[in-house]
């Protein structure tokens, strides 16, 4: 009996959540905003692939080995940065120039200025951001609703428990909200696939894609379950509506904004300019005592061989010839430690940034948009993991 009163609830609810115009609008969004997303995502990551290939083939065919030379390093796009751009944006790496002396520098990517000021859309977005209002949207009124109307005090008068209500509430529209959401991922997927750029349904793409699905699905049921939870709370559905907006402000803009001004205060760091300006100090000084050493070499050789002599003549071929011989280690040896102290600051300011970054995420982990937003964006190989592998294989790299 018991039972049977719990499916007639869950159909009870699925059938109103499904009568609701709310769900036509959460079908119209999904099915029009997913697939275009996915298109336009496929379409770019199309033109950086074919952009990196010309960028490489140009370094191969243009690049002379040389003293001077500086090698690059760059990092292909990958397949599924069409659910997440992540860090692209402003400040995943894109290439590394070595150089002789040791100061490597990192590009990061190329930023779109059309994209900059009309953002970018893609499904991490959509996940964290719309998909997640849109739960909020739609559970809001699902208890303090039945309260207003009276409806919860004719279902208490049942033979039911209050558990069974709250579980059916919660699956009846969780399940009706997946319909539009699990639709429109085929749809796109479709898209994807026959386009013939990206074999989404491949053995090397199929999981992670799954994975990032999977983890959609457990996000969206935690925010089904906040509105339920907050809808129980509230007296009607007007507080409840402003609560959850308010609790969705903090959690999705407000926490992962305030996250790096805290962590500066709590670990500040010099900025870039002020690095730079201490590597270019501590560039100066060793090349002043190089020139120094060069000076006095020179002075000490012509005395011994040209005594009485001043300035410098071209036709000294004896000065000339024993200062280049013994003048060779004296160069060797500034230039190792000119890249030995720029490698020193370069690690060092690298790592107090790291650290100030840590302190950052963890904070901005308080919020489950921002969370879901890193998960997509490490599936996607285009998060914070991938930046500091492609950091440390730069450092690699230039030794």
């Amino acid at each position: 009996m018991k039972e049977k009163t719990f499916r007639t609830l869950v159909l009870r609810e699925i059938h109103g959540a499904i009568v609701d115009f709310r769900f036509w609008v959460v079908l119209v969004l999904c099915l029009s905003i997913i697939p275009l997303s996915f298109y336009v995502s496929v379409k770019d990551y199309s033109q950086r692939l074919s952009d990196y290939n010309q960028e490489v083939q140009a370094y191969r065919d243009m690049t002379q080995i040389g003293m001077e030379m500086r090698a690059e390093g760059v990092l292909p796009p990958s397949p599924l940065s069409i659910f997440s751009r992540g860090l692209e944006k402003n400040k995943m790496p894109y290439k590394v120039l070595t150089s002789y002396d040791g100061n490597y520098e990192i590009e990061n990517a190329r930023s779109d200025s059309k994209k900059d000021i009309l953002g970018e859309i893609d499904f991490g977005f959509i996940v964290a951001f719309v998909l997640s209002i849109l739960a909020l949207v739609f559970t809001f009124n699902c208890i303090s609703g039945d309260k207003e109307q009276g409806l919860l005090r004719a279902i208490l008068s049942n033979a039911v428990y209050r558990r069974q209500i709250l579980l059916a509430k919660l699956l009846g529209n969780y399940l009706v909200f997946l319909i539009p959401f699990l639709l429109s991922m085929l749809v796109a997927l479709l898209v994807v696939q026959a386009s013939g750029i990206i074999p989404v349904f491949s053995a090397a793409i199929l999981p992670a894609i799954l994975l990032m699905t999977g983890v959609s699905l457990v996000f969206l049921f935690a925010l089904f379950s906040l509105g339920l939870w907050i809808s129980a709370l509230t007296a009607n559905s007007a507080l409840s509506i402003n609560v959850l907006l308010l609790i969705w402000i903090v959690l999705g803009l407000v926490i992962p904004k305030i996250s790096p001004i805290i962590s500066a205060v709590i670990y500040p760091v010099e900025s870039t300019g002020v690095y730079e300006a201490k590597k270019a100090l501590v560039r100066l000084n060793i090349m002043k005592e190089s020139e120094k050493e060069e000076r006095d070499l020179f002075l000490k050789i012509r005395n011994q061989l040209r005594p009485g002599e001043t300035g410098v003549d071209g036709r000294w071929t004896d000065v000339l010839s024993a200062y280049d011989e013994q003048y060779a280690p004296v160069r060797e040896k500034y230039d190792q430690l000119l890249a030995s102290e720029m490698g020193k600051l370069t690690s060092d300011y690298m790592m107090r940034c790291s650290r100030q970054n840590y302190f950052s995420r963890n904070i901005a982990r308080l919020s489950p948009i921002y969370l879901i937003n890193c998960l997509m964006a490490e599936f996607s190989d285009m998060g914070y993991s991938e930046a500091d592998h492609f950091i440390q294989q730069a450092s690699a790299y230039q030794k």
